[in-house]
Order: structure tokens, then C-alpha cells, then sequence
């Protein structure tokens, strides 16, 4: 198997253990739909040549399908970790910000993103994840992918 056969097994669970529309894939990752099935079955070499090349493009859309495959994670302290942390490292927003929008405490970020993440209050949490799906919602569409 090549290099990026856990992107291959991370589709073929959302496709075949979840039932994940494959043309919603395709919307999200710009791949047709038989892309998306040999990629699911193995056959990375499917992608365009300038996606393999160009190493961000090959980043953001593993990452897409990271972030896709991770909503099938238990632990939805792993869930808003991750959704926040792509705010803060991709969209450079800081933490004194999000925590100021959600109404919290920065000690309340770093704890999620860090240390601490069931000792932090359901309350506390539900105003964080409300500010952080709310901004990645807008801000999604700043996120290039491949065309």
C-alpha cells in the first residue's frame, strides 16, 4: 500500500461502515465519484498529477477528510479540540478572541486544546463549540482546496 493507504481506509469506513453519501464526498474533495471509489480502494495514483505534486493541495484535502472521518470519533472533546485548533493554527484566530466571543476563559481553551478537557464545565464547552462550528461554518469557504 502507498504512503497515504490510511486516507484510502478513512474513506472506505465512512463510505462502507456509514454509509456516507459518496457524492457528497465528491462535492467536498472536487473528485468525481469514481475517483473517490478507486481512492477508497487503494488507487491514490487516481488523483490529478498537479494534486500529487503540490503539497498543500494534498494536505488541505486529507485534512478535509480527516476532519470527516474524525465526526465518527466517541469523544466529542477530540471533536471540538480539533475544530478549534483549526481556527487557531489555519485561520490564525487567537484564543483570547474565541474566548472572548464564546464568553469564557483562555485557561478554558487551553485546557480543551491541551490538558484538562473533562475537567472543563458542559456549559463552558457547549459556549465554546456554539463560536468555534459557528466561525469554521463562515469561514470555510476560505479554505482552499484543489479545483
Amino acid at each position: 500500500m502507498n504512503n497515504y493507504g490510511y486516507i484510502s481506509d478513512w474513506l472506505r469506513t465512512l463510505v462502507d461502515e456509514y454509509d456516507f453519501n459518496i457524492e457528497t464526498l465528491s462535492n467536498c474533495l472536487r473528485l468525481s465519484s469514481d475517483q473517490i471509489v478507486k481512492i477508497k480502494e487503494g488507487n491514490i495514483d487516481v488523483l490529478p498529477q498537479e494534486v500529487l505534486e503540490e503539497q498543500k493541495d494534498i494536505f488541505d484535502m486529507f485534512s478535509k477528510i480527516g476532519f470527516i472521518y474524525g465526526c465518527i470519533a466517541d469523544d466529542e472533546n477530540v471533536k471540538l479540540s480539533a475544530f478549534l485548533d483549526v481556527l487557531i493554527t489555519y485561520h490564525n484566530i487567537s484564543k483570547e478572541t474565541i474566548a472572548k466571543m464564546s464568553g469564557i476563559e483562555i485557561e478554558d481553551i487551553e485546557n480543551i486544546l491541551y490538558s484538562d478537557k473533562n475537567n472543563v464545565a458542559d456549559d463552558i464547552k457547549f459556549k465554546l463549540a456554539v463560536t468555534v462550528f459557528s466561525l469554521r461554518f463562515f469561514l470555510k469557504d476560505n479554505e482552499n482546496m484543489p479545483a
